[in-house]
């Protein structure tokens, strides 16, 4: 009994604190602690991820951590966030219930908190915010999170290339003129330092300022301290642009990064640097995987500009890096309309093995901007090509373009004595992509003398003409009724009940049936009627 009068008069008195305004129901100041808890944590953490440290900062000299910058920057920008999100336009009605003093916290918040969000965005990139974010790619792999990453524009894309390819990277600017040599041997000085702090302090100065004072860096690092030598070490070592190890710990994590680029200026750094890359010839092991990754970035970036930047690799001397180049770019395009100029160039190459990897990759084209060309560039290999090259180039003209002359091509080559020539020419005709439409004027053209003729080109045809649809196809797959070939007559059956107009169809077989028609004909087209009529 005495418990539940306890609760009770607890819940009593905060409610009369609420009542009186004592006590806020308002979360944003109990937010606003837990960024700054986050904040700590998030530094700590970093510090023991990416720093070197030694026995000194073990134990209870972590907690004498201060905040850098940087991090006082990225907590005012999750301050702004909260106090300028939609949520606050309740604010006015929240802070009626906060005492004075809450009310002076809100105050110095929002004076504080959004100049220095404001002046985050313009300051530097935090080196060991970028070693964390690579450290990440190549520990989650595919399951890498970029939004970080994305957030740091065309500066975080540079970072990451400098570590992953910094032979691309554009050369540094010369050293500004270091500190006074007086200033830099008492930063020295306090890298053996009692406090943490101190020493922490004077590491970061020496890496932010000292670079033109090298030589007496590269004399500390030779020093009977161990803090000191290993602190000189890393002030050092934080100038260097060191290739990463293991290429292939960072591919899926880089991949996840790169599908997401989407901007034109970020697609162009990444074509740039890829193309520096590539002027030492063809790349093997990782490293061949990782630019291929960059290729295919700029491909699934969809950015005409950015793509003819790889232009000079399809023209390059060394035709295995042309070919990859042709077929990353066509297999990671990922969009029928967009079809970039460099596979119309990989059409009008003068080496085979290039056409033959862009004639893969122009099957289905919807670009408009680019179909005329891409036409004229097939009807090229079409016409003057080695006979391979032609074979391979009829499927997307007869898809695409509905092109006669690569009909009657490929319906000739139905009758090959080649078993797999003639297989994939039969695959060709009876492909369900044309089905339904009209077929073009020239190609009934080209059709008609098969259509009389006899043997394979003739069963060829008529499955030829089945695929498409209109009432010039039906009348003529009805005549065929009276072949006298069983094959021609059956597929030409077969074509008369797919056609996607059955009315048309019955129609014109009823038309068929009168006097003045071949018996043949009129007994073929009352048992298909039959046949119709039971469906």
């Amino acid at each position: 009994m005495n418990s539940m009068r306890q609760r009770l008069t607890r819940r009593h008195r905060g409610a009369e604190r609420q009542r009186r305004g004592q006590y806020s129901s308002s979360r944003l100041p109990a937010l606003l602690r837990l960024g700054v808890s986050k904040l700590y944590y998030k530094r700590r953490n970093r510090s023991q991820l990416a720093l070197p440290s030694s026995k000194r900062t073990e134990g209870s000299t972590d907690r004498k951590e201060t905040f850098a910058p940087a991090d006082f920057a990225s907590f005012a920008t999750f301050c702004s966030k909260l106090l300028l999100s939609p949520f606050s336009l309740f604010a006015p009605v929240r802070l009626l219930g906060f005492g004075f003093g809450r009310l002076c916290f809100v105050a110095i918040a929002i004076v504080l908190v959004i100049p220095l969000s404001l002046s985050a965005s313009a300051t530097e990139l935090d080196p060991i915010k970028i070693a964390i974010l690579v450290d990440g790619m190549a520990s989650r792999g595919s399951g890498f999170d970029a939004v970080e990453l994305h957030a740091l524009g065309t500066d975080g894309l540079a970072a990451i290339l400098n570590h992953l390819l910094p032979d691309t990277a554009p050369p540094p600017p010369p050293p500004a003129p270091g500190p006074p040599e007086e200033q830099v041997h008492r930063l020295i000085g306090r890298l053996d330092a009692d406090e943490f702090t101190a020493r922490e302090e004077a590491t970061l100065e020496l890496i932010a300022k000292a670079r033109g004072r090298r030589d007496l860096l590269e004399e500390a690092s030779r020093s009977d301290s161990l803090e000191v030598r290993l602190r000189a070490e890393r002030v050092l070592s934080s100038w260097e642009t060191r290739p990463a190890a293991r290429l292939s710990a960072y591919l899926s994590g880089f991949w996840t990064y790169v599908e997401g680029l989407n901007d034109p200026e970020r697609l162009a750094l990444l074509a740039r640097r890829t193309m520096k890359a590539f002027e030492q010839g063809m790349p093997e092991g990782d490293r061949l995987h990782l630019l291929r990754l960059c290729v295919a970035g700029v491909a699934h970036g969809r950015d005409d500009a950015s793509c003819d930047i790889l232009l000079p690799l399809v023209r390059h001397s060394d035709v295995r890096i042309a070919t990859l180049a042709t077929e990353t770019v066509g297999a990671y395009k990922t969009e029928p309309r967009f079809v970039p100029l460099l596979l119309v160039e990989a059409l009008q190459s003068d080496r085979k093995a290039i056409v033959e990897v862009a004639l893969r990759f122009v099957l289905g084209c919807q670009d408009q901007r680019r179909r005329d060309q891409v036409r004229a560039a097939l009807r090229t290999v079409f016409e003057q090509r080695e006979e391979p090259l032609r074979f391979q180039a009829c499927l997307p003209l007869m898809r695409d373009f509905h092109d006669p002359d690569a009909w009657a091509y490929i319906i000739e080559q139905t009758a090959s004595k080649d078993a797999n020539r003639a297989r994939t020419a039969f695959n060709w005709i009876g492909d369900t992509k044309n089905c339904g439409q009209p077929p073009d004027e020239r190609l009934l053209e080209k059709l008609t003398p098969l259509l009389t003729g006899k043997g394979e080109p003739k069963r060829a045809a008529v499955e030829a003409l089945g695929v498409f649809a209109g009432e010039d196809v039906v009348r003529r797959l009805i005549e065929l009724l009276a072949d006298n070939d069983p094959s021609v007559t059956q597929k030409a059956t077969t074509a008369l009940q797919a056609q996607p107009d059955q009315q048309l169809v019955r129609r014109l077989l009823e038309a068929a049936t009168a006097k003045d028609s071949p018996a043949l004909l009129r007994t073929r087209a009352k048992q298909l009627l039959a046949k119709l009529s039971q469906l």
